[in-house]
């Protein structure tokens, strides 16, 4: 199993991510996020090689440490290759930027970071629709571009998601704690 490491959102922004999250859903583009099983999120690092005991107990000591703080989302963009993700893109927070490296310099030894989430690599982004084709793309483009407005939120919590590696098309929380606190949500 692989292990990922997410920054999850306060109420208000969750809701409106899974608005947007709906609304490709419900116009038959892409349902991919409602179906993952995983909330809105930032994914921090994603791990293979991982050991779930060490990475929890890392993960909730830099919670505990860490306040939450705010972010905002002020556009959509998109990876491509040869499919295409749309997300949407926070400004630039230093914040997030700590938080970032923090992480990973306190999993350093309890798994394999994958490159595109290492420091100096990432692009800190949540993920609105998984490899969408041409005219899917297309679609949730018009529809996004229609319904978007940014999205101002605040890093609530670290929670850690355990998924199979080769294909992921569904994710478990076994671990989640919120920032700043002393004792943690299991």
């Amino acid at each position: 199993m692989a292990h990922a490491v997410i920054a999850t959102f306060d109420p208000g922004a969750d809701a409106e991510v899974r608005a947007l999250w709906a609304a490709l859903a419900n116009s038959k583009i892409d349902s991919s996020m409602m179906t993952l099983g995983v909330a809105p999120h930032l994914t921090l690092a994603v791990m293979t090689d991982t050991m779930a005991g060490p990475l929890i107990g890392r993960v909730g000591d830099l919670a505990r440490r860490t306040n939450s703080f705010g972010l905002s989302f002020d556009r959509i963009d998109m990876f491509q290759d040869r499919r295409s993700v749309p997300y949407l893109a926070p400004r630039a927070s230093t914040a997030l930027r700590r938080l970032h490296e923090a992480l990973h310099e306190s999993v350093q030894g309890v798994g394999t970071s994958t490159d595109h989430t290492r420091p100096g690599a990432w692009v800190p982004h949540a993920t609105l629709a998984m490899a969408l084709r041409k005219r899917p793309l297309a679609a949730a483009q018009r529809l996004l571009s229609e319904r978007f407005s940014p999205i101002a939120a605040r890093v609530t919590d670290l929670a850690v998601m355990q998924f199979r590696p080769a294909r992921v098309e569904a994710a478990t929380k076994i671990y989640q704690v919120p920032l700043g606190t002393q004792a943690p949500a299991q």
